[in-house]
């Protein structure tokens, strides 16, 4: 019950998981005397019983008598002083004054010493603490009796943790589409098949059928790598457009993303990767994580590669090979390879391909102007350089 409390009153608030500890044992608390949620004491107590690391330096550097905090505290009434959603939002206002991305438990205390929560303010300030006090310290570090000009210059180690963006929650964003798990059943039972030689007058056409599942497969690795470190770095509209999904029926453009890639692969072996999904690069926070996405890719299809090579990296592993499965392990080889060549090849620096959008965000915004002109050629210009160049 202490979490579905907690959930309803921080619906649409980030806390950290020191602030979530404080909050479970004060709503375990308020169960414990039979009460809906708990009061502004029942979470100042948990948050001087077990605070957290950032709040416990704090209130040791400040020579916090945590007891005698305790000792002004009035004992609990029948009902909360103040609703537990309202503390939060309390709370979440200083986290944004200071400008921090997630509520603490310092933020917490921070909110307790608000007017409208009597009882904790008032023990609070004759303990010694005042609001003023505590943002000071928190931000620069210095002590409450500290001059203004004694003031370091940047704001401190406290202050800056708190600073950094989180990375948003994937929970009820990422999922398995049923084309994705159609792909892996074509691949589990087109490979169960040639393991067991089946049907060894259709060998080939399993063998095609086990290695276009398993790379159409790779390809939908490939992108949601992409989208999911879109996600992370900024770009929420990967998840509305279903990027999250492994869904390739979801993609921008469904005969580039798959048809292409599965001809290309048909007419000469060559693993040749589309473009599949659309990224908004302004929403990324930096170039830096610009670069990640377009790298996320190439991952995921070396992880593919690593996966369908694996068996060939264990000792002894010709031992598995016999009469019966040896079309099996032809085709696994197959699919390894194609992993890899893709691999490489995505990482070329040709507009067009990965490569390049790994540093496309470093190069003069002329370059990549000029660059976006021709990238949907690019993979056109290599396919025509390995189709018809023999170095090449």
């Amino acid at each position: 019950m202490p979490d579905a409390v907690i959930e309803k009153a921080a619906a649409d608030i980030p806390l950290t998981r020191p602030a979530r500890d404080v909050l479970e044992r004060a709503s375990a608390e308020a169960t414990r005397r039979e009460e809906a949620e708990p009061t502004p004491a029942d979470v100042l107590r948990a948050v001087l019983d077990n605070g957290g690391h950032l709040t416990d330096e704090t209130l040791s550097a400040m020579n916090v008598d945590r007891p005698g905090v305790l000792a002004y505290l009035p004992p609990n009434g029948p009902a909360p002083a103040l609703p537990l959603r309202q503390l939060l939002v309390n709370a979440n206002r200083e986290a944004q004054v200071l400008g921090h991305h997630q509520v603490d438990s310092i933020h917490l205390l921070l909110a307790l010493l608000y007017s409208d929560s009597r009882a904790t303010s008032a023990a609070l300030q004759q303990a010694g603490l005042t609001l003023y006090d505590l943002r000071r310290r928190l931000q620069t570090g210095a002590p409450p009796d500290a001059p203004l000009a004694a003031r370091p210059g940047r704001p401190s180690a406290l202050d800056r943790s708190l600073r950094r963006r989180p990375l948003p929650s994937l929970r009820g964003v990422v999922g398995i589409s049923p084309v994705f798990l159609g792909l892996l059943a074509a691949l589990v039972v087109s490979g169960a098949i040639l393991w067991y030689d089946v049907l060894p007058q259709l060998g080939p056409f399993v063998v095609l059928v086990f290695v276009i599942a398993g790379w159409v497969a790779s390809v939908c690795v490939h992108e949601f790598g992409h989208a999911l470190v879109a996600y992370l770095g900024g770009d929420r509209s990967v998840a509305a457009s279903g990027y999250l999904t492994l869904d390739p029926l979801r993609y921008t453009n469904v005969v580039l993303s798959v048809v292409v890639p599965v001809v290309f692969l048909l007419l000469g072996g060559i693993a040749l990767p589309g473009g599949a999904v659309y990224i908004d690069r302004g929403a990324l926070r930096s170039k830096t994580w610009d670069s990640a996405v377009s790298a996320a890719g190439p991952a995921g299809t070396l992880l593919c590669g690593v996966v369908a090579a694996l068996p060939f990296l264990v000792p002894g592993h010709l031992l598995w090979i016999t009469q019966t499965n040896l079309l099996f392990f032809e085709a696994l080889s197959v699919l390894a390879y194609v992993q890899v060549f893709a691999f490489i090849l995505n990482l070329v620096p040709v507009p067009g391909l990965d490569g390049f959008g790994i540093i496309r965000p470093w190069l003069p915004y002329s370059v990549q102007a000029s660059a976006n002109q021709f990238g949907f050629f690019g993979i056109f210009i290599v396919f025509a350089l390995l189709w018809y160049v023999a170095p090449v």
